[in-house]
């Protein structure tokens, strides 16, 4: 199961260690009566949460698909159970903290693009952030006025002004503070959203009542008693009609929301703030999502002339919004989660168009889809989570298309440019809201693709087949070698043995090698054959005569086989067979000389010991040992007899390299020589090198001038080769392992990013967020 405990904080608060004494902040006795009063009801009202979700998380595990998601449900259920009282207690705790206010800047000088603006993002569980975002949102909207209130009343008795987002008593704090409380606790994604949404029906669609109460004990200890009334007659006089000789004072009420110095206020304009976008703080509910995708198709319908006309200028939307507000003479808030979804979708942007795997022409065009992806992420809040999209995969598959391609001269010109210029141009003309126009082009554009790939990879395939045909035969040959080379090794063959290894059974070799490969058993059997063969005019005679005598036959059949395998003309099989013929028979002539000399010597050997016992028998004294001794040394004569014969043989023997050490041999060959200083095992590019994928893009540097993207379309492992191509599948590089581990220490060979855009792009959004919170901490 994905951890999903890591749920963004909403609050944006940096809270201090509860070893904090309390009185460092100096709040007033009203502010902590106030505070224990607020724990008090919240905790009572969340007690009440994990009664309502109990019996939810048991009906949805008994209607659970899978058995991993039904044993997720059941352990949640069992946790909420034992840690239902801690959580509480944690979120009483939490709610003391939010009334540790900390000096930051106004609402009005924060940066847009800060941590606490994108609530939306804080890791993968997209879909629950923008659940817990909504929550916040829609709280603060419904509970505006008593909300200002609690302000407006907190900014008269604390030091530190308090607005929307460090309201201690604001959605945002008390929601935050449930999401501490349940972040230690190990749940299944949808036990975690099954309790947030009764957190939100029990707690958050309930603080109506809550603030009130609170503004009542504001009331009762004298914390500004007549404010309601004030902010009543203030509405008024803002709403009366202005006359026509003078300007209606832009002045507010002590202590009342900041409004436009005084003067005239234009027709339309919000609580003094003119036309274009005010602050959701000015009071006006926000603008309606479909009023605010009506505007973004104007804008839209203008991007193709108007707006990207710069290059890869990053729209600036809230810009464009407040300009296109003030021309038509309307003023209008943004709800907090549209006004997010605009800065995520501007720096996901901003990511795109800063992407090096992309060159410039084709960021331009990507960059057009800036305003129709904005309207999508906005209609459809799965955008984010939902990785199948129809606007995500196009927007992905425009750019994996074009990550291997470079602009020219004449780019402009380039079938792959004039089509995704053709679809951009199609998702500005023909989207509104309809997401089945993504869906529609994506399938043109993949049918485009797929037909200019079919076209590369015919020039590749043939690329690739000739240069594994070249590796195989080097490969083959080095191989061939090393068997040839560890057989005759300081031996002194016939010439006709000789013949054989070079005409035939090289090249029997060299064939199986190719066909079958040095791990079949084809080939164990010709490299065993060709051992055969020269151990059959190296054995030692005549002790291997009869092993000789077995061996011929077979081996004979062998070498037939050898020579209609490669085609050697008749006459020199006939002349090698009878060539090999001679050398066998002279070896068993010798073989015979060598026992019919033996026979001579051991004859010899009993003759001259028959006439020493003879002598042995006239000599009348000698005595009964001399005897024996005699009767001992006939007795060991045929030992000794033996004993010369196996010298005589050890003499003769050549040893030969067990097959064993053959393959060891052939397992050893290295088929090109590297001139490169070699690295070290633990090096860090050297090991890459075995990491590489297949398809994957490069940007290859040669001299200062020329650099241009390539493929890695294939590795020759015969002879550990890595070739590279261009998109359209024409080689442009090719290196040995060592060259290509140099390449990339060198920084020559820089490998582009791999995965899909998008998820890249919210990737690094996602890292810049998380980086920012850090260290705000």
């Amino acid at each position: 199961m994905k951890d999903s405990n890591n749920v963004v904080s909403l609050s944006g608060l940096q809270r201090e260690s509860r070893g904090t004494s309390e009185s460092a902040f100096n709040l007033p006795e009203v502010v902590v009566s106030l505070r224990d009063k607020a724990r008090s009801l919240l905790t009572e009202q969340a007690k009440q949460v994990f009664a309502k979700v109990d019996d939810s998380l048991f009906a949805m595990a008994e209607k659970a698909h899978g058995q991993d998601e039904q044993d997720g449900l059941f352990q949640a259920l069992r946790l909420l159970r034992v840690e239902r009282r801690n959580v509480v207690e944690r979120f009483g705790l939490a709610l003391e903290d939010a009334f540790k206010l900390k000096e930051r800047a106004s609402d009005d000088t924060e940066d847009p693009y800060s941590a606490d603006n994108l609530s939306l993002v804080h890791n993968d569980e997209l879909e629950q952030l923008v659940a817990v975002d909504t929550m916040v949102a829609n709280a603060r909207r419904d509970f505006s006025e008593p909300l200002t209130e609690i302000a407006l009343r907190l900014n008269t008795l604390l030091s530190v002004k308090v607005y929307d987002k460090n309201n201690p008593l604001g959605p945002d704090a008390i929601c935050d503070a449930f999401i501490e409380a349940a972040r230690p606790l190990d749940l299944h994604i949808r036990a975690r959203l099954t309790l947030l949404k009764k957190f939100e029906q029990q707690v958050m669609l309930n603080l109506g009542p809550f603030y009130d109460q609170c503004n009542e004990f504001f009331i009762e200890k004298g914390v500004l008693p007549s404010l309601k009334q004030q902010r009543r007659a203030a509405r008024q006089q803002r709403q009366a009609p202005p006359r026509p000789q003078s300007g209606i004072s832009g002045s507010t009420p002590a202590g009342d929301a900041p409004m436009q110095p005084s003067g005239n206020v234009p027709q339309g304009s919000a609580n003094g703030y003119g036309h274009g976008l005010v602050p959701l703080t000015a009071g006006m509910a926000p603008m309606p999502a479909q009023d605010l995708l009506s505007h973004l198709g104007e804008l839209q319908s203008l991007a193709p002339q108007e707006y990207v006309d710069d290059g890869t200028q990053l729209l600036n939307v809230n810009s464009l919004l407040q300009q296109r507000l003030v021309e038509a003479r309307q003023s209008a808030s943004l709800a907090k989660v549209d006004s997010d979804i605009i800065k995520l979708v501007e720096m996901l942007f901003s990511f795109i168009l800063e992407d090096r795997n992309l060159a410039e022409p084709i960021k331009t065009q990507l960059g057009r889809m800036q305003l129709p992806l904005l309207k999508v992420a906005i209609a459809d809040k799965s955008f984010f989570s939902k990785g199948g999209h129809p606007a995500r995969k196009l927007l992905n598959e425009l750019a994996d298309a074009c990550t291997g391609w470079q602009a020219k001269d004449s780019y402009e010109s380039d079938p792959l440019f004039k089509k995704v210029s053709e679809v951009v141009a199609q998702v500005l003309a023909e989207f509104d809201q309809d997401i089945h126009v993504f869906s529609t082009l994506l399938e043109s554009f993949r049918g485009f693709i797929e037909r200019e790939r079919k076209r590369a990879q015919k020039l590749e395939k043939r690329i690739i087949d000739e240069a594994d045909g070249r590796a195989k035969t080097q490969a083959a040959r080095a191989r061939v070698a090393a068997v040839m080379d560890a057989l005759s090794a300081e031996r002194d063959l016939p010439p006709v043995v000789s013949e054989w290894l070079e005409k035939v059974w090289s090249n029997m070799l060299f064939l199986t090698c190719i066909k079958e490969g040095t791990e079949s058993e084809a080939w164990s059997r010709d490299v065993r054959t060709a051992r055969d063969l020269v151990w059959s005019v190296h054995a030692p005679m005549p002790d291997s005569r009869q092993q000789l005598l077995g061996l011929l036959p077979a081996l004979q059949e062998r070498l037939r086989a050898g020579v209609e395998a490669v085609s050697l003309n008749s006459f020199d099989a006939r002349r090698m067979f009878t060539g090999l013929k001679d050398v066998y028979r002279e070896r068993f002539a010798l073989a015979q000389q060598v026992i019919d000399e033996r026979n001579r010597e051991a004859r010899d050997a009993v003759r001259e010991e028959t006439r020493r016992e003879l002598e042995a028998e006239v000599e009348v004294e000698q005595s009964r040992t001399e005897q024996s001794e005699s009767e001992q040394t006939i007795h060991e004569q045929p030992q000794l007899e033996g004993a010369e014969v196996e010298v005589e043989a050890q003499e003769t023997t050549v040893e030969l390299p067990q097959m064993e050490e053959l393959e060891q041999a052939v397992a050893e060959v290295r088929i090109t020589e590297d001139s490169s200083e070699a690295l070290p095992e633990t090096d860090s590019h050297w090991q890459q090198t075995f990491r590489l994928a297949q398809g994957s893009w490069f940007e290859l540097k040669r001299g200062e001038d020329e650099q241009f993207r390539c493929r890695l379309a294939a590795v020759i492992k015969d002879i550990d080769q890595f070739i590279f191509v261009n998109r359209n599948g024409a080689k442009v590089a090719e290196f040995t392992r060592l060259e290509l581990a140099h390449a990339l220490r060198q920084a020559e060979l820089m490998p582009l990013d791999d995965g899909m855009l998008f998820e890249r792009a919210l990737q690094s959004v996602i890292g810049t967020v998380r980086k920012s919170r850090g260290e705000m901490k």
